[in-house]
């Protein structure tokens, strides 16, 4: 840890027992505090102690939006996403003319691709989304459980079409992604607001550093999720044009995919690391095995369309089992991390 930013002080014994030090002045006037206040005292996972400010009632963070030179609500989304992700616990749109039906669409599909947001007040100039969900309600790990099982499901499915079943099966998919990048964005929304509230971070059982590679992990389950819909799509448009065999790359590559990815999300519980890393060794022999037999594919002499759809599928099936590299990763960083022993030098 860098020393740049810490006061030492020395401890002071009064009543023969009880051990004090003091505290800075402009902390002390910075969140109003003095003699009879009560500050917390906690002890955090390094060993060490963290004082934070008592304060009287809730503390509710909000943002205004104001659309006054922005009547078309340019960039209106990623304003929205980047107040969510800052965990924000209520964000007020405002304007100086009726706020457009084009507008209200934009803030419909936000609430339709988070979590917990409602509409509190919905006026012709003023509109307030509030949050209902406790972020300490649902823990981490729940989130990257269900991003896990929506890919799954997606390239199963994907799968068990181009082997004959009903394409019905994949006439979901956009749900699903959006599924997935809703559950990555509550994610990152829970770490924001656990780094920045030390109650939260304790409610959750995470420190800051596992906290940040929940949301790495998070993002990379998500791209994997791209994949997994990309690979969707092109079963769907394409399973009567490719001709890929169960017992081939990339197909065969599915099952031991699914395998180790299994290991690795079981893994974030137990943290193995002998286990991650095998799997880690295998995605990286099953990713070379796919790419050799791509080579392969491209010296045939069929049909351009139908050879350029068996390769972006077989390229989805690559990319997946890279994210599961990536996946095993992040979490051998965060199992590393969760063994550190602090010293005293």
């Amino acid at each position: 840890m860098s020393s740049e930013n810490i006061d030492y002080r020395k401890l002071q014994l009064t009543g023969g027992s009880t051990y004090v030090i003091s505290l800075p002045k402009d902390w002390i006037r910075e969140n109003e505090l003095g003699k009879g206040k009560i500050v917390g005292v906690e002890k955090i996972n390094n060993g060490d102690l963290r004082i934070t400010a008592s304060q009287d009632g809730v503390i509710k963070k909000s943002i205004c939006i104001n659309l006054t030179k922005n009547e078309k609500g340019k960039g209106l989304n990623d304003q929205l996403i980047g107040a969510y992700l800052s965990g924000v616990d209520s964000i007020d749109v405002c304007a100086s003319t009726n706020i457009s039906r084009y507008i209200k669409m934009q803030i419909r599909q936000f609430l339709r691709d988070t979590r917990g947001m409602e509409i509190e007040i919905d006026e012709d100039k003023f509109m307030r989304i509030t949050s209902i969900l406790d972020p300490t309600e649902l823990r981490l790990q729940v989130s990257i459980n269900r991003m896990y099982i929506l890919i799954l499901g997606l390239v199963k499915d994907a799968i068990d079409v181009l082997n004959g079943e009903d394409e019905t099966l994949l006439g979901d998919i956009e749900d699903r992604e959006r599924q997935i990048d809703a559950r990555r964005l509550l994610l990152e929304r829970q770490v924001s607001i656990s780094l920045q509230s030390p109650n939260v971070e304790k409610k959750l059982k995470i420190n800051k550093f596992a906290a940040m590679e929940h949301a790495n992990i998070a993002r990379v389950l998500e791209r994997m999720g791209d994949h997994a819909t990309n690979l969707a799509i092109l079963v769907r448009d394409n399973q009567k044009s490719v001709n890929l065999k169960p017992n081939e790359y990339p197909l065969y590559a599915i099952p031991q995919w699914s395998s180790e990815l299994k290991q690795i999300i079981h893994n974030t519980y137990t943290k193995d690391v002998n286990t991650i890393l095998s799997s880690k060794r295998n995605l990286i022999k099953l990713m070379e095995e796919i790419e050799a037999s791509e080579s392969t594919r491209w010296s045939g002499k069929e049909y351009a369309e139908k050879l350029i759809a068996e390769f972006r599928i077989s390229e989805s099936i690559r990319r997946l089992c890279a994210y599961g590299i990536n996946l095993a990763e992040a979490l051998v960083n965060m199992v590393m991390h969760s063994k550190l022993e602090v010293r005293n030098e």
